[in-house]
């Protein structure tokens, strides 16, 4: 059986894991060409080596093609507010395995759960902002599809760190760790970091809460160690360590 640990001391988001999953070894072409079955045809994924600390680590970019960027019409605006709905249509409709329809739609419901929860509406009228643009399905779908190339059959995490401060959103200003992020991962183990700023956005808790148990270092032989890199610099490498084993 192959198991994924994900070792996040300095947290997770959406990038981080999908560089992660690359880092071991996931072909980000065949990624891509999934994408673009279920529609996503709108961006260039850039997977690009970069020293964090000293330490390699993969870094991805998702970038909207120019004439995005250039005509912001209509149909760009109802592809960055995605509702649940929508976001199912184009996973099921895709040239996806079962396997990553499925992990891909358990991450989807359990963030717009959450999401609902936060905001007092329901799952079907929850306007995805960030999640529902380009980059935040590329990043989920993205990592469901990564975890299926591997073919990984266990994903366990890390105890997590609590981070302090505040993050602008399109819902405003929200304290950290971001309400939804809370919401996904209740039940799960935290310990304090002392970093102000955002460690975990809530893409990284729903692929936890969605598809991860917590627990600490399994007995396993190790096969493989990857690193995806963040975006931000906290005075800690911004890293999600990517352990695969198997027993």
């Amino acid at each position: 059986m192959k198991i994924l640990y994900w070792d996040a001391f300095a947290g997770i988001s959406g990038d981080m894991a999908l560089g992660s999953l690359i880092a071991l070894g996931a072909d980000p072409e065949i990624i891509v060409k999934q994408l673009h079955s279920i529609g996503l045809t709108e961006f260039v994924l850039e997977v690009k080596e970069r020293q964090v600390h000293g330490i390699q680590a993969t870094d991805i970019n998702v970038v909207l093609q120019p004439h995005e960027l250039e005509c912001p019409n209509q149909d760009h605006h109802s592809h960055s507010h995605r509702h649940l709905p929508d976001i199912q249509t184009m996973i099921l409709s895709g040239d996806l395995s079962e396997r990553s329809k499925n992990t891909a739609l358990k991450v989807f419901t359990a963030l717009a759960e959450a999401e609902a929860c936060v905001h007092g509406t329901t799952i079907d009228k929850v306007h995805f902002h960030e999640v529902g643009a380009v980059d935040s399905l590329v990043d989920i779908v993205g990592t469901c599809i990564a975890l299926d190339q591997l073919n990984i059959d266990s994903i366990l995490v890390s105890t997590l760190p609590w981070s302090h401060g505040f993050v602008k959103c399109a819902h405003g200003t929200l304290p950290l760790p971001a309400p939804a992020s809370l919401m996904l991962l209740k039940g799960y183990k935290f310990r304090e970091s002392g970093i102000t700023g955002e460690l975990i956005t809530p893409t990284g808790a729903a692929l936890i809460r969605a598809l991860a148990k917590q627990s600490t270092f399994p007995e396993m032989a190790l096969l493989n160690a990857g690193y995806g890199s963040g975006k931000n610099d906290y005075g800690i490498p911004s890293l999600l360590r990517a352990v695969l084993g198997e027993n």
